[in-house]
C-alpha cells in the first residue's frame, strides 16, 4: 500500500495541471518593391549599318567607335530607385541582350547607397547594395557597347533592351 501511495504522489508531482492556454499571432507587413523609373532613355545616336560596327559609350556619355560622335541624340541611360525602405539591403542587376539585328552588353554606374554603390559595374553582375538611412532615391547610369549583328537599313531606328533587377537580399 505504501509503495502506490508513494507511486501516486510522484506521478501527481511530475505532472503539472494546465491551468489556460491560447494561440495568438505573429504578425508581419511584407517591404514594398523599389519603384524602377527611366530617367533618361539609353541612347547611342547613330551607327554605322554594317554588321559587326560597334559604339561604345562611356560613364559621362561619350561614344567612340563606329558612330556619328556629334549626334545631338547621344544620351546616358539614367534610372531612378524609389519608395526604398531606410537601411534595407538590395541586390541590382543590369543586363543587356541581343535583339534581331544588334547585341547591347552593359556597364553601369550606382549612386547614392549607403553602401556598395561603384562604377564600372560589368554587364549582368550582381552588387550589393544597402538603401542610407534617409531613404534617398538611388539612380542607376547605363552606358556600355552596342553591336550590330546583321546589317542595319539606313535611316531606320533599331532598339535593343536591357533589363534592370533589383531584388531584396
Amino acid at each position: 500500500m505504501k509503495k502506490i501511495l508513494t507511486a501516486t504522489l510522484l506521478t501527481l508531482a511530475s505532472t503539472s495541471v494546465l491551468a489556460a492556454s491560447e494561440t495568438y499571432q505573429a504578425t508581419v507587413d511584407a517591404l514594398q518593391e523599389p519603384t524602377l523609373t527611366q530617367t533618361s532613355a539609353l541612347n547611342f545616336g547613330a551607327i554605322v549599318p554594317t554588321a559587326t560596327s560597334a559604339c561604345t559609350m562611356d560613364n559621362a556619355g561619350a561614344v567612340t567607335g563606329q558612330c556619328d560622335v556629334s549626334d545631338a541624340d547621344i544620351l546616358i541611360g539614367e534610372v531612378t530607385l524609389s519608395d526604398l525602405v531606410a537601411d534595407t539591403a538590395l541586390t541590382v542587376t543590369v543586363s543587356g541582350s541581343s535583339s534581331a539585328n544588334l547585341t547591347f552588353a552593359s556597364v553601369y554606374d550606382i549612386n547614392a547607397a549607403a553602401t556598395g554603390g561603384s562604377d564600372g559595374i560589368a554587364d549582368a553582375t550582381a552588387t550589393n547594395i544597402t538603401v542610407d538611412n534617409s531613404a534617398t532615391d538611388i539612380t542607376v547610369d547605363v552606358y556600355g557597347t552596342v553591336t550590330v549583328d546583321s546589317a542595319l537599313t539606313s535611316g531606320d531606328t533599331y532598339t535593343v533592351d536591357y533589363t534592370v533587377d533589383v531584388v531584396f537580399q
